[in-house]
């Protein structure tokens, strides 16, 4: 007697999706809707909750689980069978649920191929992992061609390409029980047909190991993947190699897209592009235009026009641009655009257009008179001054096809048409010579000539070009030149004799004055040594003021007989050794090096021809300068460095000291000019005076930079010498 069979589909959260009219029959109190989708515990008494879920779970996980157990009605017993059902994207998304009236457990095989008959349109095998088929549905006989006692016959190496990918598939199964690949299937015509696999192994009641497999044949899906592919390549190709710029922008203007040539026209790579808009490129004078183009193009119309094009780095072009929609399910979502690089062209038509105008403008402006003739000497070509001041007539084409005879008298014609000659014949140019030619109101000028071969593309001598400069007013200002330089020779010889005595004097002076600074320090001396003890507290500081001053005064008129000196004496030019040079300036400041502890950087300075004298003295008084001006809490730092440049020694003489305001960096060249009081620090103010003077004797010069606080750095140089 045939067993009665309540069959169920659940999900995963236990819902119950469908169920056979058996399952009414079987359980009469089911009022199953197909809306309302009931939990099955509700269905069966708690005692079986627990064993009906994880049953459920198991299947879920792929297994087939069967269990039997006595249903408190009528003593009934009934048999539970749970497997899962493979979907079409080979995945297990619900199972089904077999119910049977009887005792003991029903062939496994049959429940199975019940439930894949019932429910599935994949072609689905029951299998030993072998390869061995047990059973399979329809689908799978009308997939392959084979009808079931083939199958059987076959086993799974006659319906799969036996390759790397069915291996691969095979091992994996085997080490994870599941799994999901694309292999390559045999129909029984001989077809190979792409196919994506799903296969589950598992324990039957027996313990016995089986595969549940699920087959769909892909080939329509390759194919549509395949001509999509095919498509795309295409596309792409012409999208990214296409010369012209290919684009597409959003209805905001923002970029979606550019091919290599439009990250050419913006100048940009394709990250930054995708991240703009078109419009900072359009040319303001076109912004309006190009907007309303793109509008009837968002709008569905296909739009063509030229624009003024700026690219990121200000590169200038225009293009020639084709705007049309991008439908998506029939709706406009952007643009796309092409545009033609058409700059060259429109130059070169420009050009075209102008050439004549602007040849002619620049010929009839130019301050020279030019004129070119062909090989018979007729004008064919002349500018607004030719014509108006040699010829005096009123146009160009008054003037064509005259010859020198028409505007010059025979002796005078015939000496040019000769000249012309000769450059004509013998190909050899004049080049800015210096001649004579009357104008039009009779007075002759003196200009600069020079005349030149014209030729065609082909090299033939077709005529002449002339040039003439008129420099009758550079002659006379010529001459006058000459008679103010003679005399300025005469100013500079003078002031030479006048320096020469200011020298002298300043020397005579300075020198005469110190004999009476000496008798004044001496008797100040002598007055203290002798009346100190019979005078007040103030008389003597009175007496130490007026010998400090008097010492002062001396040190002054020192280095104004210094400063007279400087560039004074002649020395010789001799080979020096900057770096023993150096040592000798430091041995005569060792007291101030070695009482402040500073640090004296210098090294591999080169050997140079200079004076050697005025050279000692300059370095000497820049490095006393970067010994004195120091905070009491620095430790001096002074650094020499000599650098040789084409035509001078280049000297620097950098310190770490007060440094100097940059209001006062060019005064401090100056006589006399002092930035500090002499309780602070000593000195005249004639040291860098003197360090000018010397520097600008020697052919160079002097500056500063400098920064408060944080130290200065002179400069100075002077002329090489052999």
């Amino acid at each position: 007697m045939k067993k009665s069979s309540a069959i169920f589909t659940v999900s995963k959260d236990l819902k119950v999706l469908s169920c056979t009219k058996n399952a009414l029959q079987l359980f009469p109190e089911i009022t199953f809707q197909e809306n309302e989708a009931e939990n099955l515990l509700n269905y069966f008494p708690g005692k079986l909750h627990h064993s009906i879920t994880e049953s459920l779970e198991a299947a879920f996980d792929g297994g087939v689980i069967r269990f039997e157990t006595e249903v408190n009605r009528k003593q009934q017993v009934l048999s539970f069978s749970f497997s899962p059902i493979i979907s079409e994207e080979g995945i297990i998304d619900k199972l089904s649920l077999v119910i049977e009236e009887g005792s003991g457990i029903t062939n496994e095989v049959e429940h199975q191929l019940r439930n894949v008959i019932e429910y599935s349109s994949l072609a689905i095998f029951l299998s030993e992992p072998s390869g061995a088929i047990l059973d399979m549905n329809e689908t799978a006989c009308e997939m392959f061609g084979y009808s079931p006692q083939e199958f059987q016959k076959l086993g799974r190496g006659g319906i799969f390409l036996q390759d790397k990918a069915l291996e691969d598939t095979l091992r994996i199964r085997a080490e994870k029980k599941e799994v999901k690949n694309e292999l390559t299937g045999i129909r029984k015509n001989g077809e190979y047909f792409p196919c994506e696999m799903h296969s589950v192994v598992y324990k039957n009641h027996q313990g016995k190991l089986r595969a549940s497999t699920g087959i769909l044949d892909i080939s329509e899906k390759k194919r549509q993947e395949q001509q999509a592919e095919n498509s795309r390549q295409a596309f792409e190709s012409l999208f990214h190699y296409n010369p012209d710029a290919v684009y597409a922008f959003d209805l905001d203007g923002n970029f979606t897209s550019g091919n290599m040539s439009s990250l050419g026209m913006t100048e940009m790579e394709e990250e930054e592009l995708l991240k703009s808009s078109f419009i900072p490129f359009i040319d303001e004078r076109d912004l309006q235009n190009v907007m309303e183009h793109s509008r009837k193009a968002a709008m569905g119309e296909i739009q063509r026009y030229t624009t003024r094009f700026i690219g990121k780095n200000g590169t200038k072009k225009v293009l020639d641009v084709t705007n049309f929609p991008i439908y998506v399910n029939n709706e406009i979502t952007g643009v796309y655009g092409i545009a033609k690089d058409i700059t060259r062209q429109m130059k070169a038509e420009k050009r075209l257009r102008e050439e004549r105008n602007m040849l002619k403008a620049i010929i009839d402006n130019i301050p020279d008179y030019i004129f070119v003739n062909d090989i018979k000497h007729r004008a064919i070509l002349v500018n607004r001054k030719f014509y108006q001041e040699l010829l005096n007539v009123r146009s160009e084409k008054e003037a064509l096809g005259l010859t020198a005879f028409d505007y010059y008298n025979e002796k005078e014609a015939r000496e040019i048409i000769e000249d012309n000659e000769r450059v004509i014949n013998s190909g050899e140019s004049v080049i800015n010579r210096e001649d004579e030619v009357p104008n039009k109101d009779g007075s002759r000028e003196t200009v600069l000539l020079t005349k030149v071969l014209l030729t065609d593309r082909d090299g033939n001598t077709t005529g002449l070009v002339g040039i003439a400069r008129n420099i009758t007013s550079l002659k006379k200002q010529k001459l006058e030149l000459e008679r103010l330089n003679a005399e300025l020779e005469v100013r500079a010889r003078e002031l030479s004799v006048s320096n020469q005595e200011l020298e002298q004097f300043a020397y005579i002076a300075s020198h005469d004055l110190q004999e009476p600074l000496r008798m004044v320090t001496g008797f100040l001396d002598r007055l203290k040594s002798k009346y100190e003890d019979q005078l007040d507290k103030k008389a003597v500081q009175y007496i130490e003021i007026a010998h400090d001053g008097a010492l002062r005064m001396r040190q002054l008129i020192l280095d104004l007989l210094e400063f007279s000196r400087a560039g004074r004496l002649e020395n010789k030019p001799e080979k020096i050794n900057l770096n023993e040079l150096v040592e000798e300036i430091l041995k005569l400041q060792q007291e101030s090096i070695n009482e402040k502890k500073a640090r004296i950087i210098f090294s591999e300075l080169p050997v140079i021809i200079a004076e050697k004298t005025p050279l000692r003295q300059a370095l000497s008084n820049l490095i006393g300068n970067a010994l004195k001006y120091q905070a009491s809490d620095v430790i001096p730092e002074v650094k020499i460095v000599v650098q040789e440049n084409d035509k001078h020694w280049l000297f620097e003489i950098s310190d770490n000291g007060i440094g100097i305001e940059e209001e006062f960096q060019q005064k401090i060249f100056e006589i006399f000019k002092r930035l500090h009081n002499r309780q602070q620090y000593s000195g005249t103010g004639l040291g860098l005076a003197i360090c000018k003077k010397i520097v600008e004797n020697m052919g160079g010069e002097i500056w500063v930079e400098s920064e408060p606080g944080t130290g200065s750095r002179f400069y100075f140089t002077i002329s090489k010498q052999n």
